[in-house]
C-alpha cells in the first residue's frame, strides 16, 4: 500500500514512452530513521502533523503542497523548457529530469514550512504558546531538516 501522490505532468507521458529503458522512482519525505531527544522519530511527528489526529488539525507539508505547487514549481525551474527536454530525449536519460524533479520537490516542501502550507495551517492553538521561529511547525527546525529526496532507476 502506497501513501503516494499522482501527480499530471504536461509533456512527461510522451517523453516517458520514448524510453525503453527504466524510469527513476523519486522520494521526497521524511526518508532517514533516527529519534528526537523526547523519543519520538521526526516520522511519526511529522505523519501526525500530516494527517492530523484527535485534537490536532491537519498540516499537510508533503501532500497538498506537492499536489498543489509542484507543477507550477517545475515550470518556473526549466524543467519543461524544450531546451531540457530535448537534452534528456538526446541522452535518453531520465535521471536528470528525476534529480531536477526531487530537487524542486525538496523546494516545495521547504516552501510550505515558511508560508504555514502556502498560508491553508490552521494556527497553534495552545494559548501562550510562542515557538522559536514564529512559524507553525518550525519551532525545533527538527521535522523541517529532515526532509530529504531520493532518485532510484
Amino acid at each position: 500500500m502506497s501513501n503516494g501522490v499522482d501527480l499530471k505532468m504536461r509533456g512527461l507521458e510522451g517523453l516517458i514512452k520514448a524510453f525503453k529503458g527504466k524510469i527513476p522512482k523519486v522520494r521526497v519525505g521524511v526518508l532517514g530513521g533516527g529519534k528526537r531527544a523526547d523519543g519520538q522519530s521526526n516520522a511519526e511527528v511529522g505523519a501526525r502533523h500530516e494527517f492530523g489526529t484527535f485534537g490536532m488539525p491537519q498540516r499537510s507539508f508533503l501532500r497538498v503542497p506537492l499536489t498543489e505547487q509542484l507543477e507550477k514549481f517545475m515550470e518556473r525551474s526549466g524543467a519543461f523548457d524544450e531546451a531540457m527536454l530535448k537534452k534528456i530525449a538526446n541522452d535518453r536519460d531520465l535521471g536528470t529530469f528525476g534529480d531536477n524533479l526531487a530537487a524542486v520537490a525538496e523546494d516545495v516542501v521547504l516552501e510550505a514550512f515558511h508560508t504555514g502550507g502556502f498560508g491553508k495551517w490552521a494556527p497553534w492553538k495552545t494559548p501562550g504558546y510562542q515557538n522559536n521561529t514564529g512559524q507553525i511547525l518550525v519551532d525545533t527546525q527538527q521535522l523541517r531538516n529532515s526532509i530529504t529526496s531520493e532518485v532510484k532507476a
